[in-house]
C-alpha cells in the first residue's frame, strides 16, 4: 500500500514542471503551463464530454511548446487537445480558420504539418496571462515574494 506521504502521479508532474529552468524566469509560461496542467486534474476531467475544451487545451499546448522553442504536429495538437482526433481536427481547422493557429510545412518530413500560434494569438496569450499575473500579484502580493528565511 503507498503512504500519503509519497507524491502522486499529479503532484510528481507538476513537480516536475516547477524544476524546469526555462519556467523560472518566465512567470507567463509557468502560469500557462499551470493552468494546462491544472485543467487536467480537476474532478471529472477524465470525461471530456463534462469538461472538455479542446480548442483552448490546444492553444495552451501550443503556447507551452512555442515559449520553448519545440514545434508541434498536427498529431501532438490532437494529443494535447484530450479530444479524440476526429474532434481535435475539427478544431483544429476552425483555430485556423479564426486566425488562431497555423500550418507550417515541416521542413524534415514534407508529408507533415506543424502548427503553430499566429503572432497575433501569441500577442493575445500573452497579454491574457498578464493580466492573469496581474490579478494574482493583487490578490496575494506575497505568492511572489522570496520566502522568509
Amino acid at each position: 500500500m503507498k503512504s500519503n506521504s509519497e507524491p502522486n502521479q499529479n503532484e510528481m508532474e507538476w513537480n516536475s514542471i516547477l524544476r524546469n529552468e526555462d519556467e523560472a524566469g518566465n512567470p507567463r509560461l509557468l502560469l500557462a503551463n499551470w493552468l494546462y496542467w491544472s485543467r487536467q486534474n480537476r474532478p471529472g476531467a477524465e470525461d471530456s464530454r463534462l469538461f472538455g475544451e479542446p480548442a483552448w487545451d490546444m492553444v495552451l499546448d501550443l503556447y507551452i511548446h512555442q515559449a520553448k522553442g519545440r514545434p508541434t504536429s498536427i498529431t501532438g495538437a490532437c494529443i494535447g487537445s484530450h479530444a479524440p482526433a476526429t474532434t481535435a481536427l475539427r478544431y483544429i481547422d476552425l483555430l485556423c480558420e479564426m486566425g488562431w493557429v497555423e500550418k507550417i510545412p515541416d521542413d524534415n518530413d514534407r508529408r507533415r504539418s506543424l502548427l503553430a500560434l499566429t503572432a497575433k494569438a501569441k500577442d493575445d496569450m500573452n497579454s491574457y496571462l498578464d493580466r492573469l499575473l496581474d490579478r494574482l500579484r493583487q490578490m496575494a502580493p506575497n505568492l511572489f515574494s522570496p520566502p522568509q528565511t
